[in-house]
C-alpha cells in the first residue's frame, strides 16, 4: 500500500482525497491511500514554527508542521500545492525539503499544480493512462465545484436584519480554520452573516470567473473532455451564484484606480476588488485576513484604509502568526459584530435610550476590576468601586460586587453586563445575564460623556485599544494590541518600580523634565535595555520617564492605530489617561488637543451597565455574597492532540461553567458537584 500525505488546508483536503481515491477505485487502482494532517493545534504550530525562520509566513510554518505530524505517522510521500502566482509559496516546497533534510527526515514532497497533473499523479500510480489521468483530474473539478456550490447557496441571500461582513485576504489563513483560529464561526456565533471571498473554486477558476480565458479554458476542458463544462462554463459563462456580477466588474474597473497596471503575487489585489465589492453590494462590513509576515496582502493594507475612507465601509485588518491569542480574537470578533450592529441601530438611537431601575457594570481587567452602579432614567453615576485585580481575578470580581451591593441596600439591581478579558469568569459566577466585550463598552462609556468625540484611545495595564467615529458618530474602524505591551500601561509600570517612583507621581515626574530622551520603543524589552544605556549615560530619571511617555505614544500609534490620522475630538480614557506626561506626549506627537475621559478608570465599568440596560439583561449578581466560595479547578484534557488546559469555574462547590475547552463538552459539567466532577475526571 502507498501512503501519500496531504497537508491540511480547510475541508478541502478531505474533498481532494475522497475524489481521487473515489476514481482510482473505479479505474481499479486499490494499492494507493491518503492520509490526511491531523487538525493542527498550538503545540503542532510551534514546532513548525520553531523550525523556520520568523519572517516565513504562518502556512508555511503549518505546512511544515503538518509534514511533521505525517512523518511521525510513518508517511513519507508528501503533496504539496504550488500554485500562486508570484507568492513565495512557490519556493514553500523548497524551503521544506531543505529543512527536512537539516534535521534527519527523509520524505519526498511532490508539487501538486493543476497542470501538472501526470506528473505527481505518475509518481503514486505509474500504470495510469493519459485517459485515467484525465478523468481523475475531471472528477476532481468537478468535486470541488459542486461543494462550492452548497456555499455560494449559503452565501447567496444575505439576511437584512443581521451585520454582513465580507471575508477576504490570504486563501490559506481565510480556508483553513486553524490558522485563522475560527473566526468565521466566531463571527457566526455572535449572530452576523458571513460570506467567504475565497472558496477554493474562486482561486483555482478565477480567470475564468472574471471572463478573461474562456476560450483557454474551453481548452483545457475539451482535453480532460468535459464536455458539459465547455457549454455551461465557458459559453454561457461560470458564474458565482452568490455574486451580482455587475457589481463585481464595476469593483474590478475601480481596483484600478488604487492599484494601476500592476500585477501583485497571492491575493493582494483581489482583496482591494473585494473589498470595494463589498461596499457596493451593502455589506456592513470587512475582514481582510493576513499572516505574518505576507507581502502581498500587507502591500495593499494602507490601499484597502483608503478604500474603506472612499466607500465608507469598515474595514479591519487582522494579522495572524502562531503567537496571536486566542482571546485577542474572541475579543475582536464580538466588538466587530456588535460595532456593526451600532451601525444598523444607529448610536444616537441607543443612546437616548433610558429604563428605570439601577444597573450594574462590572469590568474585570488584567491590572484592575471595577464596577459602576448606573441610575436608568438619569444615567447618573450613582457609585463604582475600583481596585486592584492582583492576578487574582476571582477573588476581586466578590470583593467589587460585595462593595457596591453592600453599600446600597435599598437598590435592587435590575440587570448589568460584564466585560473585560475576565468578562466569561465574571458572568459565570455571578449568574450575570449579559457579558460584552471591552471595544464596544468603552465606545459607550466615551459617547455618554460626550457624543461629539470621533477617535477614542483607552490604554490600560496590558491592553490598548483605538476606534475611530465617523461624521454621525458611528464606530467606523477599531484595532488593539496584540503581542506587544509596549503601548500599555504595563510598560510604564515596570520602569516605575525600578525607578522606586509611585505610578501616580510618574506624569508628575515626566513633566518635570527640561527634554526629554529618546527611548527605543517598539519592544518593551528592547526598551529597558535602551533605558540602562542613557541611566549609564548620566540622563536625568525626569528625562527619561518623559522619553518613555513619548516611547509609548509612538508605539500605540504606530503598532495599534497602524499610524492612521486621528481625527478630533479625540478622547483618551483607561487608567494610563491620569499619566499626565502621557497625555501631553500624545497631545505634541497627534498635533491635536486629546481630551481626558472624567471617569477615565472606569469608562469600560460605566459602557457595561449602559449595555446591559440598552438591551434589557435583567437578573443577577444575587449569588454575589459575603458568604458565598468562588473559586477554580483546573486540568488537562489528553482525551484530543488539543490537550486543552480546562479551568471549571465554580460556587459553593458546584460547578458553574467550564472554560478553556475547544470542542466545549465540558460545558455539560455545570451544574454538578465539584467533588464528584473530580472523581469523574481521575477515572477517565
Amino acid at each position: 500500500m502507498i501512503q501519500i500525505g496531504l497537508p491540511r488546508i480547510g475541508v478541502y483536503t478531505n474533498l481532494f482525497a475522497r475524489s481521487i481515491l473515489s476514481t482510482l477505485k473505479k479505474l481499479g487502482v486499490n494499492d494507493v491511500e491518503f492520509k490526511i494532517a491531523p487538525p493542527a493545534t498550538r503545540k503542532t504550530i510551534n514546532r513548525g514554527s520553531q523550525l523556520m525562520d520568523e519572517n516565513m509566513c504562518l502556512p508555511a510554518k503549518m505546512v511544515l508542521a503538518d509534514i511533521l505530524e505525517l512523518n511521525e505517522r510513518g508517511v513519507k510521500t508528501i503533496l504539496e500545492w504550488d500554485n500562486c502566482g508570484e507568492c513565495r509559496q512557490k519556493t514553500y516546497c523548497l524551503v521544506h525539503q531543505s529543512t527536512l533534510r537539516q534535521i534527519g527526515i527523509e520524505a519526498e514532497i511532490i508539487v501538486v499544480q493543476p497542470g501538472n497533473m501526470a506528473k505527481w499523479l505518475l509518481k503514486f500510480a505509474p500504470q495510469l493512462s493519459k485517459r485515467k489521468q484525465r478523468r481523475i483530474a475531471r472528477d476532481l473539478l468537478r468535486t470541488l465545484w459542486a461543494s462550492d456550490l452548497k456555499l455560494f447557496e449559503k452565501q447567496k441571500k444575505p439576511p437584512t436584519d443581521q451585520p454582513r461582513i465580507g471575508i477576504c485576504g490570504e486563501i490559506y489563513t481565510v480556508l483553513e480554520p486553524a490558522a485563522n483560529l475560527g473566526l468565521i464561526a466566531r463571527l457566526e456565533e455572535q449572530g452576523a452573516f458571513v460570506h467567504n471571498a475565497l472558496p477554493i473554486s474562486q482561486f483555482m477558476f478565477e480567470d475564468l470567473l472574471n471572463g478573461r480565458k474562456r476560450l483557454t479554458w474551453a481548452a483545457r476542458f475539451a482535453y480532460l473532455e468535459m464536455f458539459p463544462e465547455i457549454r455551461e462554463w465557458c459559453l454561457k459563462r461560470m458564474k458565482r451564484p452568490d455574486v451580482d456580477h455587475r457589481l463585481f466588474r464595476q469593483a474590478e474597473v475601480a481596483t484600478e484606480k488604487y492599484f494601476p497596471e500592476h500585477t501583485l503575487g497571492g491575493h493582494g489585489k483581489q482583496s482591494i476588488t473585494w473589498a470595494i465589492y463589498y461596499a457596493l453590494a451593502g455589506y456592513d462590513g470587512v475582514v481582510h485576513i493576513l499572516p505574518f509576515p505576507c507581502m502581498p496582502e500587507a502591500t495593499v493594507t494602507v490601499l484597502l484604509d483608503e478604500v474603506a475612507k472612499d466607500y465608507g465601509i469598515p474595514i479591519n485588518h487582522l494579522v495572524f502568526d502562531q503567537q496571536f491569542g486566542e482571546q485577542n480574537l474572541i475579543t475582536r470578533a464580538e466588538a466587530l459584530v456588535n460595532l456593526l450592529r451600532f451601525r444598523k441601530d444607529g448610536l444616537a438611537k441607543i443612546l437616548a435610550t433610558r429604563c428605570p431601575g439601577y444597573w450594574l457594570g462590572l469590568d474585570v481587567g488584567s491590572t484592575s476590576t471595577k464596577a459602576v452602579l448606573l441610575n436608568g432614567e438619569t444615567l447618573e453615576i450613582v457609585d463604582y468601586e475600583y481596585q486592584f485585580t492582583n492576578r487574582e481575578p476571582i477573588s476581586a470580581i466578590k470583593r467589587v460586587v460585595s462593595e457596591i451591593i453592600s453599600r446600597h441596600p435599598d437598590k435592587k439591581i435590575v440587570g448589568g453586563a460584564t466585560t473585560g478579558s475576565g468578562r466569561r469568569l465574571a458572568k459565570a459566577l455571578l449568574d450575570a445575564p449579559l457579558a460584552v466585550d471591552e471595544i464596544s463598552c468603552q465606545v459607550m462609556g466615551c459617547m455618554l460623556i460626550d457624543p461629539s468625540v470621533r477617535t477614542i484611545m483607552e490604554i490600560g495595564g496590558q491592553d490598548s485599544k483605538v476606534v475611530t467615529l465617523d461624521q454621525f458618530g458611528v464606530p467606523s474602524w477599531f484595532n488593539m494590541n496584540s503581542i506587544c505591551s509596549a503601548g500599555t500601561g504595563g510598560f510604564l509600570s515596570s520602569a516605575a518600580r525600578e525607578f522606586g517612583i509611585p505610578i501616580e507621581k510618574l506624569g508628575a515626574c515626566a513633566r518635570s523634565a527640561e527634554c526629554a530622551v529618546v527611548i527605543t520603543g517598539r519592544c518593551g524589552v528592547f526598551a529597558e535595555s535602551d533605558i540602562v544605556s542613557k541611566q549609564q549615560a548620566g540622563y536625568p530619571v525626569s528625562s527619561i520617564v518623559r522619553g518613555m511617555c513619548q516611547a509609548l505614544v509612538q508605539n500605540y500609534l504606530s503598532n495599534v492605530c497602524r499610524s492612521k490620522k486621528l481625527e478630533g475630538p479625540i478622547m483618551f480614557t483607561g487608567a494610563v489617561a491620569l499619566n499626565e506626561g502621557v497625555v501631553d506626549a500624545f497631545s505634541e506627537i497627534i498635533g491635536e488637543e486629546v481630551r481626558v475621559h472624567p471617569h477615565q478608570r472606569i469608562s469600560g465599568a460605566l459602557g457595561a451597565a449602559f449595555m446591559a440596560l440598552t438591551r434589557q439583561a435583567v437578573g443577577g449578581f444575587e449569588s454575589c455574597r459575603s458568604e458565598t466560595q468562588f473559586g477554580s479547578h483546573t486540568f488537562n484534557c489528553h482525551d484530543c492532540s488539543n490537550e486543552c488546559e480546562i479551568s471549571l469555574v465554580h460556587r459553593d462547590n458546584c460547578v458553574v461553567c467550564a472554560l478553556g475547552s475547544r470542542c466545549g463538552k465540558y460545558e455539560k459539567l455545570a451544574g454538578e458537584n465539584l467533588d464528584a466532577v473530580k472523581i469523574k475526571i481521575s477515572q477517565s
